[in-house]
């Protein structure tokens, strides 16, 4: 009795490149020859859904980080209008506050300079100079003194 066919020697067969040893022996063997049958359905099965089905369609690949350089870039250009309107068009509309006149500061200086310096610990009030003149603003005790005077009915 002599060995059964290998499934490498069935599928040469199938491809007609068989040598005529294996051909005699598959003529000859009951289970080679069931086997090499139950092959050739397998691969007329094969054959036909190959033939027969439609390709698959690629699915498309999705780039998930494609967005992030765009958004990264928008972003920046975002922030450079934003400080771009805060220095020049918003600082350019917005109003400056006036600025004191020098007589003002003086008094304020002066008051200021009294309540630092008094020794009593009631801060005598600055002196008028000599070179206030009648239209510097009053003091804020004159000023103090005309809104309770105004309130209460009195005269200034």
């Amino acid at each position: 009795m002599s060995r059964c066919l290998s499934d490498d020697a069935l599928m040469r067969s199938h491809a007609e490149l068989a040598s005529a040893a294996e051909r005699a022996h598959l003529a000859g063997c009951a289970a080679c020859t069931g086997r090499s049958r139950h092959l050739r359905r397998d691969l007329d099965l094969i054959t036909g859904v190959l033939r027969d089905s439609r390709e698959p369609q690629p699915r498309p690949v999705s780039a998930p980080r494609r967005w992030l350089p765009a958004a990264v870039g928008l972003a920046t250009a975002a922030l450079a209008l934003l400080v771009w309107v805060e220095v020049a068009v918003w600082r350019a509309v917005t109003p400056v506050p006036p600025t004191m006149q020098a007589q003002e500061v003086a008094a304020i200086l002066a008051d200021v300079s009294a309540s630092l310096f008094s020794v009593s610990g009631d801060p005598a009030a600055a002196a008028p100079t000599a070179a206030a003149s009648e239209d510097a603003p009053p003091s804020i005790e004159a000023m103090a003194r005309e809104l309770d005077s105004t309130l209460t009915g009195g005269e200034p």
